[in-house]
């Protein structure tokens, strides 16, 4: 195989790389415009949505690699301004990235806060509907006006046996009552939990790879000086 040879296969393995590499580009960028922004902007979409972005930036290092890859020599005009482009985008993404693991802590806590207040109004209001059932029971003096109450929270006809003793009954009811309210409060409690981890999780992720993708746009920044000049 001849110099000429050697080297007219090197452009063009340099040339299939670079066009995969805008490939890659192109199909990480309709991804990003697919994103669907809503009427209003809240926590959980802000953080899903960086979330989204951090995850294809695997995708545009692996392009930026590929574009860069070959000699500056043996391109068109147009592709040498936009390797500048894409030196000098490399910084902004590295910035931005850097910038986006704040906001997701700021997301990440604004949505746990939500969480709770919505956990916590959810068991109050269950609290106070098995209390009020319980206020109910109490009050009642005959197994009619029970069978009332029970009837009317089982939506369905209840018939208590006249055999049956009724302050037992009310005693029966009122401490399965409680049993299931302390059952509410550990469901509630184990629900908080995995909520809470599951949101520690997905930050701790999406923001160690924010910060292992700024780190490697700042290093293809700094080592395509040859690009810009």
């Amino acid at each position: 195989m001849t110099t000429l040879q050697s080297q007219e296969r090197q452009v063009f393995s340099s040339s299939i790389l670079r066009l995969v590499g805008y490939g890659l580009l192109l199909l990480a960028v309709v991804d990003l415009l697919l994103l669907r922004m809503p009427a209003q902007i809240y926590p959980l979409w802000q953080l899903k949505t960086m979330g989204a972005i951090i995850e294809k930036t695997p995708f545009i290092l692996l392009a930026m690699v590929l574009i860069f890859s070959g000699p500056k020599s043996d391109r068109s005009f147009i592709e040498v301004v936009m390797l500048k482009v894409f030196s000098w985008f490399s910084l902004i993404a590295a910035v931005v990235l850097i910038l986006v693991i704040p906001l997701n802590i700021n997301s990440s806590l604004r949505i746990y806060k939500q969480h709770d207040t919505t956990t916590d109004a959810q068991f109050v209001r269950q609290k106070d509907n098995l209390q009020q059932f319980q206020q109910q029971l109490a009050a009642a003096d005959s197994k009619n006006e029970i069978a009332a109450i029970l009837q009317q929270q089982a939506r369905q006809t209840v018939n208590i046996p006249e055999s049956v003793n009724l302050q037992k009954l009310k005693t029966d009811i009122i401490a399965n009552l409680q049993n299931h309210q302390d059952n509410i409060t550990s469901q509630i409690e184990v629900f908080r939990a995995q909520k809470s981890s599951l949101l520690l999780k997905q930050c701790l992720k999406w923001n160690l790879g924010a910060l292992i993708a700024s780190i490697l746009f700042f290093m293809i920044w700094k080592s395509t000086k040859w690009a810009r000049s």
